[in-house]
C-alpha cells in the first residue's frame, strides 16, 4: 500500500515536472503594439521567444538568435495587415497576432478624380490686423495629373501647381536621381499674397481639381481668412516664465504655428500682435519678420496701447566672483535672441534686441576681465539692435540670460581651473540617466527597457569619475521619472560644470533597423560640440564593434539649455542585435562607462591646453 502510494506520488510529480518542462514557448513582442497604425509601408518587429524555440511570421521562418532575440523589417500592404507569430519548441506551440494598419502615403491614380478632404489647408482660421505682406499657404492631395485652382473670398480662380519632381529639383534622390517618397505626385500647392488695404471677412478658400476623366471636384478648406484694415495692431505681454538659460517647449516664440524655435521670451516682454492663426498669435518683431506665440502665453492690452519702441543708450560689463555680467539698461522689457558663434579661431555671442533703437555712444568695460575681449554694436535694421560680444576663452562654459527689472543681463561663467595631471579633480559633473519611472524609453527585444540600461551605465560612470577625483551629481539614481526641464535645473542648482545625458537609441517608424548602429553624440549649443566629439571618439576607440553614428546637431530638451556645456549621448541602438547585447551585458556597460569617463577627462585636458596657449 505504501509502495503503491509512493509510486503514485512519484509518477504524479514526474508528470508535473514533465508538463512544466514541456510548457508552451513564450512570445514577447516589444514593438509594435498588438494594434498599431504606421504611416509607412514597413514596420519594425522586435522581441524574443524562449531559448531554443523557432518562430514563424505568417508561416515564414523568422531568424531567431540562440537567446531568442528577433528583429525584423516587415513589409506591409497598404491598409490592414494581420501578422501572425507562431513559436514552436518540441511538441509545444504558442501564437499571437498583431493587427497593423499601414497608412503610408501613396500617390493617387489619375482616375477617378479625387480630392482627399482632410488634406485641404489651411486647416485653421486666421485673422490679420491689416495686410502686411502675409502669404496664405493653400494645398491639398488629389488625383495625379490634374489641373488645380483655388478661390479665396470669391476672388480667383488662381492656379495651383502639382508637386512633381521636375518642379521641385530638391526632392530628387542625389544618387538615383529618382523622386523621393516625400515628393509624391498628387499634392497641389499655391499661395495667396495679401495685398495692402485688402479686406476679407471669414473668406472661404475653395480648391478645385479638373481630372483626367474630365470631371471637376471642389472642396472647401477648414480654415477661413479675415483681414481687417480697421483693426490696428495690438500690444501683448508675455506671461510665461522660463528659467534663465532653460527653455521649455511651451516657453518659446516660433517662426510659424508649430514650427521652429526663434525666441525664448521672458515674462513681461511686449510684442506687437498683428494677427491670429489658430491657437497662436502672430507678432511682428522686425519689418518683414514675424513670430507665433501661443495665445495662452500672451495677454493682450486694451485697444490704444502704444506699440513698443525703445531707445537704448547704456551698456557695461561688471565682474562678479566666477562670472562677468554684460548689462543692457533698457527702458522696458524687450524681445531678444542670442546666438553662439563658434568659428575655428574666435568665440562670440550675437545678441539682437527687437523693438529697440540704438542711441549708444558710450560704455564701460570691467578691467581686468578674463572673458570679454570686445563688444561692438550697431542698428542692424529698423527696430533691431545688434551687439556682438567677442570672447577671450576658446571654450565657453555656459551663460544665463535674465532681466533684473528692465535691465537685460547676460552672465558668462569663468572657465574652471584644470590640472594637467588630474584634470577631473574637484570638478562637478552632472550625469542624467534618461527616462525613468513610467517613461520606459526604448523597448528592448530581450525584455529590458532603455531606462534600466542607462541607469546601470550612469551609476558605473559616476563611480569611475569619482575615482578620478570628480564630484558627481545624478539627476536620478533610482527608477523614478524626472521632468526634462528639471533635469537641467538639478545640474544648474548643483553648480555643475557640464551635464551628460545618457541614452540608448531607437529608430522612428519607417527606418530599417538593419541600417542603423553605433554611438552618437548630440549637441545644440556650439560650446558643447567639443564635449560631444570627445566622448564619441572615446567610445569609438573603446568599443569599435558598436559602430559610430556621428556627432549630431539637434535642438533637444537636454542639449538646448545654455548654463553649461550639455550633451546627450546615445550609447548604442536598442534595435541592433549586437548593440543590444553589448548594452545589456555587465561587461559592455562597464566599457561604456569607462569610455565616457575617458572622453570627459580628455575634454577637460583639451580645454586646459587651449587655455595655456
Amino acid at each position: 500500500m505504501k509502495q503503491t502510494l509512493l509510486r503514485s506520488l512519484t509518477l504524479t510529480g514526474f508528470a508535473t515536472l514533465t508538463s512544466a518542462l514541456a510548457a508552451p514557448p513564450a512570445i514577447y513582442v516589444a514593438y509594435p503594439n498588438a494594434v498599431a497604425d504606421v504611416p509607412f509601408d514597413h514596420v519594425l518587429l522586435e522581441g524574443s521567444v524562449s531559448r531554443g524555440a523557432s518562430l514563424t511570421l505568417n508561416g515564414k521562418a523568422v531568424n531567431t538568435a540562440p537567446d531568442g532575440l528577433f528583429i525584423e523589417w516587415v513589409p506591409l500592404q497598404k491598409g490592414f495587415n494581420l501578422l501572425k507569430l507562431e513559436s514552436t519548441q518540441g511538441a509545444e506551440k504558442a501564437s499571437t497576432e498583431l493587427k497593423v494598419t499601414s497608412s503610408s502615403p501613396a500617390a493617387l491614380p489619375e482616375t477617378p478624380t479625387v480630392i482627399v478632404k482632410d488634406s485641404v489647408s489651411p486647416s485653421s482660421d486666421a485673422l490679420y490686423y491689416g495686410a502686411s505682406g502675409q502669404a496664405v499657404q493653400i494645398s491639398f492631395q488629389g488625383a495625379t495629373g490634374g489641373q488645380a485652382s483655388f478661390k479665396i473670398g470669391g476672388k480667383g480662380p488662381f492656379p495651383m501647381l502639382e508637386r512633381k519632381a521636375e518642379n521641385f529639383p530638391g526632392t530628387l534622390d542625389p544618387e538615383t536621381h529618382k523622386p523621393l517618397e516625400s515628393a509624391l505626385a498628387g499634392r497641389y500647392e499655391s499661395s495667396y499674397l495679401l495685398q495692402p488695404f485688402e479686406t476679407l471677412n471669414k473668406a472661404e478658400i475653395v480648391v478645385s481639381l479638373l481630372g483626367k476623366d474630365g470631371k471637376t471636384l471642389s472642396e472647401t478648406a477648414p480654415g477661413k481668412v479675415t483681414v481687417s484694415a480697421v483693426n490696428q495692431p495690438r500690444v501683448g505681454i508675455y506671461t510665461g516664465t522660463p528659467n534663465p538659460g532653460i527653455s521649455g517647449s511651451t516657453e518659446v516664440a516660433r517662426n510659424g504655428a508649430g514650427r521652429s524655435y526663434i525666441l525664448f521670451p521672458r515674462a513681461g516682454t511686449k510684442f506687437t500682435v498683428t494677427g491670429e492663426e489658430g491657437s497662436s498669435y502672430q507678432a511682428r518683431i522686425a519689418p518683414g519678420q514675424h513670430v507665433n506665440i501661443r495665445k495662452d502665453k500672451l495677454r493682450l492690452l486694451p485697444l490704444g496701447a502704444a506699440a513698443q519702441k525703445l531707445y537704448f543708450t547704456t551698456l557695461r560689463t561688471v565682474r562678479l566672483p566666477g562670472a562677468t555680467q554684460i548689462r543692457f539698461f533698457l527702458p522696458d522689457i524687450a524681445p531678444y535672441s542670442l546666438e553662439q558663434n563658434a568659428a575655428s579661431s574666435d568665440q562670440s555671442l550675437t545678441l539682437r534686441l527687437y523693438g529697440v533703437e540704438s542711441d549708444v555712444d558710450y560704455m564701460v568695460y570691467a578691467n581686468p576681465d578674463p572673458l570679454v575681449k570686445d563688444i561692438r554694436w550697431r542698428q542692424e535694421q529698423d527696430g533691431v539692435f545688434l551687439a556682438q560680444i567677442d570672447l577671450k576663452p576658446a571654450q565657453q562654459w555656459g551663460y544665463k540670460v535674465f532681466y533684473q527689472d528692465n535691465t537685460l543681463v547676460l552672465e558668462l561663467k569663468d572657465p574652471p581651473k584644470i590640472s594637467n595631471t588630474q584634470p577631473l579633480k574637484g570638478h562637478k559633473i552632472a550625469l542624467d540617466p534618461g527616462h525613468g519611472g513610467e517613461d520606459n524609453g526604448a523597448p528592448g527585444g530581450l525584455k529590458t527597457y532603455e531606462k534600466d540600461i542607462v541607469l546601470a551605465i550612469s551609476k558605473k560612470l559616476a563611480e569611475k569619475l569619482r575615482a578620478k577625483g570628480a564630484e558627481v551629481v545624478l539627476t536620478r539614481d533610482t527608477d523614478v521619472e524626472v521632468a526634462l526641464p528639471e533635469r537641467s535645473s538639478i545640474a544648474d542648482k548643483a553648480r555643475a560644470e557640464i551635464l551628460v545625458s545618457i541614452h540608448a537609441n531607437a529608430v522612428p517608424d519607417g527606418v530599417d533597423p538593419n541600417t542603423v548602429g553605433g554611438a552618437g553624440g548630440y549637441f545644440f549649443q556650439p560650446q558643447s560640440r567639443a564635449l560631444a566629439q570627445s566622448i564619441l571618439e572615446s567610445i569609438a576607440k573603446t568599443l569599435p564593434q558598436i559602430g559610430n553614428d556621428g556627432v549630431h546637431y539637434q535642438n533637444l530638451a537636454l542639449t538646448r539649455p545654455t548654463q553649461m556645456p550639455q550633451v546627450l549621448i546615445e550609447t548604442a541602438f536598442m534595435v541592433n542585435k549586437s548593440n543590444l547585447r553589448t548594452l545589456m551585458s555587465p561587461e559592455g556597460q562597464d566599457k561604456f562607462a569607462s569610455a565616457i569617463a575617458a572622453g570627459i577627462e580628455q575634454f577637460y585636458l583639451n580645454a586646459a591646453r587651449q587655455k595655456s596657449r
